[in-house]
């Protein structure tokens, strides 16, 4: 499986990289392929490579001092133009635990984000030379919780895939590129891609997409943030609806989801180091009220990422 592991030099050459030695040492380093999915890191993933190549390199978390923000850049592939429809699976074994209102906080969000002003900052974005922007659409497709055994205490990508198409046969969910299959797991199951890059030490969840018969489905793959908070959590920030957990795992779906969104096949919209449209605003949330929410969608506190626009070249909620 090939990995795009993003946004690692602003504005360098492949071949720079080496020069500032993030090729063939111990430090995070940049895997420049043909991706099939794309990671969101852990804040200390970010903090390494801000200390290794400067707080310039990528632009991550557009808000940092001394970020010079790059643009997206369009690279011909499509967008998820018309709007999307999201399905979740609850994949929690028999035993396993999440926070008690977990599962209908989550479920909350995917009926709130659809027309919401974060929602929006993706509609800038298009596909084609006819340039046909995204849709502020979203719904809720359908939800499924499967109690099932995970097949091993750190799940392959495979495996995520392969409960990804379970829930759409057992479910009827409807395919194609505009469907988005979200797998979250419960508190303290692991997920490696390969050897040494795996949830909460590398990554605090990804994104791509998986063909079942002829056709393409988007999917994520999103571990339990409860797991490690300091990896992948909100930080500092109060929690707006009494779940640390909750929280944070809303704020990194609302990061795969609009990636997803902008950037379906991982050959739409990303700048020039390789940053989507939520890694160039990685856990940076702006202004937030005394409850810890940034944002409130139809009449529900969250605490969010911002998503980067190319209006403003900058971070933003609108």
């Amino acid at each position: 499986m090939h990995v795009r592991i993003a946004h690692v030099v602003a504005g360098v050459a492949a071949g720079a990289a080496a020069t500032l030695g993030l090729v063939g040492t111990a430090s995070p380093a940049v895997a420049v392929a043909t991706p099939n999915v794309h990671v969101l890191h852990t804040r200390q993933w970010l903090h390494q490579v801000k200390n290794d190549v400067g707080v310039n390199a990528g632009c991550f978390g557009t808000g940092s001092p001394g970020c010079l923000p790059i643009p997206m850049q369009y690279h011909g592939g499509p967008v998820q133009q018309a709007g999307t429809t999201d399905y979740v699976v609850f994949w929690e074994p028999t035993g396993s635990t999440v926070s008690p209102n977990y599962n209908s906080l989550i479920t909350r969000y995917f009926n709130d984000i659809g027309g919401s002003s974060l929602y929006g900052v993706a509609t800038q974005y298009y596909q084609g030379s006819n340039q046909q922007h995204i849709v502020n659409s979203a719904q809720l497709g359908g939800t499924w919780v499967d109690t099932s055994a995970y097949p091993s205490s750190s799940l392959s990508d495979a495996d995520i895939q392969n409960e990804a198409r379970k829930a759409i046969h057992a479910n009827g969910w409807t395919e194609g590129l505009n469907s988005q299959v979200f797998v979250f797991l419960a508190k303290g199951e692991n997920q490696c891609m390969s050897a040494g890059t795996c949830s909460f030490t590398t990554y605090c969840a990804y994104h791509g997409s998986l063909t079942d018969g002829s056709n393409t489905v988007t999917y994520a793959s999103m571990p339990y943030a409860g797991t490690n908070l300091s990896a992948c959590g909100t930080q500092g920030a109060a929690s707006p609806n009494n779940d640390q957990a909750s929280d944070a795992e809303i704020s990194i779906t609302s990061h795969e989801q609009i990636e997803t969104v902008t950037d379906p096949l991982l050959n739409a919209w990303y700048d020039s180091t390789g940053a989507e449209i939520g890694d160039k605003c990685a856990y940076t949330y702006g202004s937030t009220q005394p409850n810890g929410a940034n944002i409130t969608i139809n009449g529900h506190p969250y605490i969010v990422q911002e998503e980067f626009s190319n209006a403003q070249l900058g971070c933003s909620l609108s």
